[in-house]
């Protein structure tokens, strides 16, 4: 079973991670959405949450990655969760409002 949660801001990720754990979710289990790369890796770190798979990329791609959106990637890992298209649709508007996603899979 997935459980979603869109963040508004930064300081409540940890709030919203606390309240899917007690939920049942596991923070391992627990996976971090969010439209800049490094912003990802770094409140899933600090959060004790996992980032989405970010692939690895040669220097050019690394380089073409700052002026680009990194969506396809975010959206296919949604699907790979086991999100509908039109969730991923919809959470992916969220992200791209700047708002931070959190998905468990329990």
């Amino acid at each position: 079973m997935l459980e979603t949660r869109v963040v508004n801001d930064m300081t409540t990720v940890d709030h919203e991670v606390n309240e899917m754990v007690s939920g049942g979710c596991v923070n391992e289990h627990i996976y971090l959405f969010a439209k800049d790369e490094e912003l990802t890796v770094r409140l899933a770190a600090e959060s004790g949450v996992q980032p989405y798979r970010i692939p690895e990329k040669g220097m050019f791609e690394s380089l073409l990655s700052k002026f680009t959106s990194n969506s396809e990637d975010r959206m296919e890992q949604m699907e790979s969760l086991g999100l509908t298209k039109e969730m991923v649709d919809s959470l992916e508007r969220e992200i791209k409002d700047g708002k931070i996603v959190l998905v468990c899979d329990k």
